[in-house]
């Protein structure tokens, strides 16, 4: 087993950390889906309202890929269909009839059966099933073009980002479906790496045996972006995949029992959140079946997926597609009396700002606010402090801004993770994610990806 020593990392202490307690939620009368959460989609819908389906009944596709399909996680009744600006899919409402029938989508396969099939045999079975989405194709951050197979795929066992689940909560009980996921893996492909964290709290001997590398440091160390280029050894690897394990269970999961897996582990996290844990849920559960969950309802943001990573949702929306973390936040107030004159001790701070700097607390009670407006990059050199693939982002950002691409890329743009930590402790309150998320969907384009 190799083991990678991560630079650059760091490590954000949160308030909200959940417990490692695992529980189940109630059955509600409505689940939902939300296309408009999934990066660049165009969706083709086909269902229409009143329509029924069953788990497994494919709701949308993708207009650019059309093996990308995406299922139904409930049976019952379509019950609402809402559309946003330019008639943008939004979201798909369904009435469950608490059933749960599910459809078979194809003959249920065993470990003999997944080693006989041919790359593209696999590739079709997970089409099928919906999960194709849970692959991110490299450099672009993408979901893979249905016709092709990556050069290695990537396993992040683990994740660092605050607060998303736990490996030894996700996989307990799951290490058959774990195994044939990841065989399913071998098959599209004849490299896989499966890297661990080097403080895994993770047991289960029968997926440890199959780990590769360990991986050392904070986060964003366990992001399979960071493992590819931490162990790739030639430009042939940039085109690889990366998959979390959680969707390698699910993938197994699919292949084994033939039927869409509408279930998964989500965590519900924040300052908000009265008992901060993880959960067993149906995909498609409602936001607002947890507010049950919230010491107050007045002042909130949501965040679908991780803190950093995640997208603004709603207390209306759904837990949909690959996303395995509700995060309630309390929202900030922009501006604050004689804010000056603090000392800041309850403000955590990366560039020394505040004397919370000369304070070690284990975890900080954050909020939204962004402690001040945008301004010019100030070449204060505290980005590149924290990014995990020794790159300049403040470099990246004039050169963009700027309108020249290719020096960039010539510097390793493309090998930036969106991890969103230079965001995060820029003191300008510079957007580099969206700065660096569009000029990566420009180069895309012009690659004709």
């Amino acid at each position: 087993m190799k083991s990678i020593q991560v630079k650059n990392t760091y490590d954000l202490q949160l308030s909200g950390l959940p417990d490692t307690a695992c529980d189940t939620v109630d059955e509600t009368d409505f689940y939902g889906v939300s296309p408009s959460r999934i990066k660049e989609l165009k969706a083709k819908l086909l269902v229409k309202e009143g329509q029924a389906v069953k788990v497994g009944s494919c709701l949308f596709f993708d207009k650019k890929n059309e093996k990308n399909v995406f299922l139904s996680p409930v049976s019952g009744t379509v019950e609402k269909i809402e559309y946003g600006d330019r008639r943008a899919l939004q979201n798909i409402v369904i009435k469950s009839d608490k059933q749960f029938q599910k459809e078979t989508l194809f003959d249920k396969q065993t470990l003999a059966s997944i080693d006989k099939l041919e790359d593209k045999d696999v590739a079709d079975l997970i089409q099928k099933g919906g999960l194709w989405s849970v692959f991110t194709a490299y450099p672009f951050q993408m979901t893979p073009n249905s016709d092709l197979l990556p050069p290695a795929i990537y396993v992040s066992i683990d994740s660092d980002e605050p607060h998303l689940p736990q490996s030894q909560i996700f996989c307990e009980g799951e290490k058959d479906n774990f195994l044939a996921g990841l065989k399913a893996l071998k098959k599209m492909t004849s490299t896989v790496h499966v890297g661990v964290a080097d403080k895994t709290k993770l047991k289960e001997t029968k997926i440890l045996e199959h780990v590769t590398h360990r991986l050392k440091g904070h986060y964003p160390a366990n992001n399979h972006g960071v493992f590819l280029y931490y162990n790739k050894k030639d430009a042939s690897e940039n085109s690889s995949w990366g998959v979390s394990a959680q969707d390698v269970i699910r993938i197994g999961k699919l292949l084994t029992e033939g039927t869409y897996p509408n279930e998964k582990v989500i965590v519900v996290a924040g300052a908000l959140v009265k008992k901060p844990r993880h959960l067993k849920v149906v995909e498609g559960y409602p936001v607002k079946a947890l507010e049950k969950e919230l010491t107050k309802k007045a002042g909130l943001r949501v965040v679908a997926g991780g803190v950093l990573t995640g997208q603004r949702s709603s207390i209306d929306s759904f837990i949909s597609y690959n996303e395995y973390a509700v995060h309630f936040l309390q929202e900030g107030k922009e501006q604050e009396m004689f804010t000056f004159f603090r000392p800041g001790f309850d403000k955590p701070t990366f560039g020394r700002t505040y004397l919370s700097a000369l304070v070690k607390k284990e975890e900080w009670e954050m909020n939204t606010c962004l402690n001040g407006g945008h301004r010019a990059c100030i070449a204060c050199g505290e980005c590149p402090k924290v990014c995990p693939v020794e790159s300049h982002p403040q470099f990246f950002m004039k050169d963009l801004e700027a309108g020249d691409i290719e020096k960039p890329i010539e510097q390793g743009f493309l090998d930036c993770v969106s991890c969103g930590i230079c965001t995060y402790v820029c003191p300008s309150k510079i957007e580099l994610d969206s700065i660096f998320y569009d000029a990566r969907q420009k180069i895309a384009k012009e690659a004709g990806v």
